[in-house]
């Protein structure tokens, strides 16, 4: 049985309504679709092999817990990028490419820390292709030289100074691309240093973690092409009771260094409100990153779905008009094995894009006015009718403008991907 999909006729008419609807909020339809296209969403490379890369390393502990074995994840760099692009023709948002450096494609074989931007020309060529900008991190993860599950903040001088040239290079990295794509790339950190059992020595580790950052930012680099985030997290798996790189730590040392923040959702406490630090941490760091994820009682890297947790994000973005800033950027960043990879990326992005225009056609003005007046009532009552406006009317339209599948109609054409092309991979 095929999905549902409304012909054009109806997307039209139903858009036209909708269009009366919102005019009547003073909301401009026409001009919230533009906006659309201005905000760009990474799509996380990472999530098609289940965090893997390229490299072959025998025996090597993954830090990132990814449960499934789904068929048909991507095998090499070729089949990451057809998948990708599967992803991004069910998609209407305009696309940012999120990489991890484990995922280089050298010539020759190097180490990671020796990684230059020509290991990653295939990319880059792709991202002209699709004309992406591109949003980069260096993987402090699953490797030899991870020592008791510690990079950055090792104890071992040889693994400590190993990771810090990886991120040095890192930056020299995500500049390079930068100039060639003529666009700023969000270069993040997160490390998944820490200890499983209580530590005696919290400020050894902190301290070590800290001036590896140090030594990393300290080559001036052009601002132009490239935007240093930091990311904080609760704990990791293995780390339930010492985060080195925690929120505190990591907002701390970009406020005083003048570096950007990521808020991955996935990394606070499931009752937190992470769209809540938006206008926190904002005014005192050089940028945002946001890695959108859904954690479910921990960080556990589920793939995005329409929850209130996302809308929130993005009602906060438009609300603070950060929505267009070149200094703000938003991501996606799950993995989960037990389901069609693609599917996931499409399902995520399609809800982002979702939670984006729905911001965007939120009459804020209306809002913040009852608001200033004192009439609560107002607020509130305007804000559940929110809920109700007509925005799939909308959302409708612009995937049929956009040749997009309308509907779950793009299911349809993941069975066909699927079953044709993922599934004989093995």
């Amino acid at each position: 049985m095929r999905m549902y999909s409304p012909n054009a006729a109806t997307i039209q008419k139903n858009y036209e309504d909708a269009k009366q609807y919102f005019a009547a909020y003073g909301i401009d339809t026409d001009a919230a679709l533009a906006q659309f296209e201005k905000v760009g969403i990474s799509i996380h490379s990472w999530a098609g092999d289940d965090v893997k890369g390229f490299e072959k390393h025998e025996n090597v502990h993954s830090e990132n817990t990814v449960t499934g074995n789904y068929p048909g994840a991507a095998r090499n760099g070729d089949e990451l990028r057809q998948d990708l692009e599967q992803a991004m023709r069910l998609s209407p948002c305009t696309h940012r490419l999120g990489l991890q450096s484990m995922y280089a494609e050298p010539t020759t074989p190097k180490e990671r820390c020796d990684y230059g931007v020509e290991d990653f020309r295939k990319w880059i060529d792709f991202a002209k292709k699709h004309h992406m900008a591109v949003d980069y991190n260096v993987s402090y993860f699953t490797h030899p030289m991870m020592k008791d599950g510690c990079s950055l903040a090792s104890p071992d001088e040889e693994v400590r100074q190993y990771w810090i040239k990886a991120g040095i290079n890192g930056r020299r990295i995500c500049e390079a691309i930068g100039r060639e794509l003529n666009c700023r790339v969000f270069n993040n950190t997160w490390a998944p240093d820490g200890t499983k059992d209580n530590t005696a020595d919290r400020w050894g580790y902190r301290r070590r973690l800290q001036d590896s950052l140090d030594q990393i930012f300290a080559e001036k680099l052009d601002d132009r092409y490239l935007c240093d985030c930091l990311e904080g997290k609760v704990f990791s798996i293995a780390n339930e009771c010492f985060t080195v790189g925690s929120h505190d730590f990591y907002i701390a040392y970009a406020a005083k260094n003048n570096l950007g923040y990521t808020i991955d959702t996935g990394h606070y406490h499931p009752t937190e409100n992470y769209a809540d630090k938006i206008s926190a941490v904002y005014p005192f760091v050089s940028g945002l990153m946001f890695h959108l994820s859904r954690g479910v009682r921990w960080d556990s890297d589920h793939t995005l779905i329409q929850d209130d947790g996302l809308y929130q994000v993005f009602q906060e973005l438009k609300r603070a008009d950060l929505l267009n800033r070149e200094n703000v950027a938003i991501g996606l960043d799950f993995f989960d094995a037990q389901v069609n990879r693609v599917t996931a990326w499409v399902c995520g992005l399609r809800a982002a894009g979702k939670a984006l225009l729905s911001a965007l056609l939120e009459p804020t003005k209306q809002l913040q006015e009852a608001e200033a007046a004192g009439n609560l009532g107002k607020r509130m009552a305007l804000l559940d009718e929110c809920k109700n406006m007509p925005v799939n009317a909308v959302w409708d339209y612009l995937c049929w403008k956009k040749g997009v599948p309308v509907g779950a109609a793009w299911l349809d054409e993941m069975d066909v991907y699927e079953r044709e092309v993922q599934f004989p991979r093995g």
